[in-house]
C-alpha cells in the first residue's frame, strides 16, 4: 500500500511574503533576536505566524536584553555603593545571559517545529500586536 503523505498545519499556511517558508521567516525573526525580528516585521506583511514570531522576537529576546542592560548600569552604579552591590548585579546579569541564551535556543527550535509558542508574558503581547 502506498501512504500518501498527510499535510501538516504548517504547510497550510499562507505563503510568507519574504519569499522564505514561513518556518526558514520564523526562526529568521529570532536568529538576531529583536533586530532580526523587526526586519522580518518590516517585510512581511501576509503571515501572521510570521508576524507573531517577529513581534515576539522583538517583545521578549528583547526585553531580556533591557533587562541585561539595565543589570550592567546598575552594576556600574553600586560600584560607586560597594563591592557585594556590584558583585550581586553581575552575577543577576549573568543569570539574565543564561535564561536569554535558553529562551533563544528554545524560540528557533519552536518555530522551526511550526506554528506558534507562545513565551509567557512576551506571547501574550505578541498576539495582540499581530
Amino acid at each position: 500500500m502506498d501512504r500518501v503523505p498527510q499535510e501538516s498545519a504548517a504547510d497550510l499556511q499562507p505563503p510568507s511574503s519574504t519569499g522564505l517558508t514561513p518556518r526558514a521567516a520564523s526562526m529568521l525573526a529570532y536568529l538576531a533576536g529583536p533586530f532580526s525580528g523587526a526586519l522580518i516585521l518590516l517585510a512581511e506583511s501576509k503571515n501572521a505566524d510570521v508576524r507573531f514570531h517577529a513581534w515576539q522576537s522583538i517583545v521578549g529576546l528583547g526585553g531580556l536584553g533591557v533587562a541585561l542592560l539595565l543589570a550592567y548600569a546598575l552594576g556600574a552604579a553600586a560600584l560607586l555603593v560597594s563591592a557585594t552591590a556590584l558583585t550581586v548585579m553581575f552575577a543577576l546579569a549573568s543569570g539574565i545571559w543564561i535564561v536569554l541564551a535558553i529562551v533563544w535556543a528554545l524560540c528557533l527550535w519552536k518555530a522551526h517545529a511550526g506554528g506558534r509558542w507562545k513565551l509567557p508574558i512576551a506571547g501574550d503581547y505578541a498576539e495582540r500586536f499581530v
